[in-house]
């Protein structure tokens, strides 16, 4: 009886492992099959896949009914931007080339060089746009310095009154303009002389000494060589003398309040002729106002000591 408790024989041969064994033989082969260290996290992998799969498919990229819209406005604003941008270059290459950058008082300036460079340009800026009724331009004017047949002055002997006046002798940097006609000792040879002819020369005159004194540095007198008159020439050379000469002279203080003003808030960008000028008219008489107190006879005088003067004698003018 004892013989039936005892278990038969193990099929290979060998016996049979204890329970303890066989408990520690099945936890072995949990660790290393083919779960092993990934059983706790299967749940969470699985739902994760499941997740996805039942995930909605991405919707389909619907382009914009505004897209086109959209595209125009913004090649637009690229345009206006890139026309900006060649407008500036356009302008600061045309402010460079004017001599720098133009500061509001007139749209034109001359460019860089010494003095007499910069009242060369201004005569041949300013001289063009005066002509008589026919087209002709009115004068030639020539800058130089204060000199006369190519002999330096040494300076401008100023008369303070046509009579009792005081005698100054001035002597600085000059700028002269000669303003010659082209005909007999430099008086206009073409058209009729009248009193608005002679206004066009003062306003000219005037112009070439507004421009000097705002652009040529360090300029302490102006002088503007004006066109005798006709008449006064054909006297002259009956007689086999000089016809009197008148000049226009100014110093910076002479036209201060209208260098710090715009150009054409003195002079109208527009030029008038003979024809067209109106003597009572605002323009004309703000000419005059400019211009009278400035007006000169003038003459060139060698003293005893050799030394030869720009003479200039007040003018009796009638208000």
């Amino acid at each position: 009886m004892a013989s039936d408790l005892i278990p038969p024989p193990s099929p290979a041969g060998r016996p049979e492992p204890d329970s303890s064994a066989k408990a520690a033989h099945e936890r072995e082969n949990e660790r290393s099959g083919l779960w092993a260290g990934s059983e706790p996290e299967r749940p969470a992998a699985i739902a994760a896949a499941q997740a996805e799969e039942e995930a909605p498919a991405p919707a389909a990229h619907v382009q914009s009914r505004y897209r086109s819209r959209f595209g125009f406005v913004l090649g637009t604003l690229i345009g206006v931007a890139l026309a900006a941008v060649g407008l500036a270059v356009v302008l600061a290459y045309d402010a460079s080339d004017s001599g720098g950058v133009r500061d509001g008082w007139s749209a034109w300036q001359p460019k860089d060089g010494n003095d007499l460079q910069k009242a060369t340009q201004i005569a041949e800026h300013v001289a063009p746009k005066y002509r008589l009724g026919d087209g002709e331009q009115l004068v030639a004017v020539q800058p130089s310095g204060l000199e006369v047949a190519n002999v330096k002055l040494s300076g401008v002997a100023l008369r303070t009154a046509p009579t009792g006046g005081d005698i100054k002798l001035l002597d600085g940097n000059a700028v002269m303009y000669t303003l010659n006609g082209l005909g007999a000792h430099g008086s206009i040879e073409h058209g009729t002389p009248s009193q608005e002819r002679h206004l066009l020369v003062r306003r000219e005159a005037l112009e070439l000494a507004l421009y000097t004194f705002r652009y040529v540095d360090d300029v302490d007198m102006v002088v503007a060589l004006l066109p005798p008159s006709k008449t006064d020439v054909e006297k002259a050379l009956k007689s086999d003398e000089q016809p009197p000469l008148q000049a226009l002279f100014y110093r910076p203080g002479d036209l201060r309040d209208k260098l710090n003003v715009p150009l054409g808030a003195t002079i109208s960008s527009k030029t008038p002729r003979p024809e067209t000028i109106k003597l009572s008219a605002p323009d004309s008489q703000a000419i005059d106002a400019l211009t009278n107190q400035n007006l000169f006879q003038a003459s060139f005088q060698q003293g005893q000591d050799a030394n030869a003067y720009l003479v200039l004698d007040r003018l009796q003018v009638s208000p």
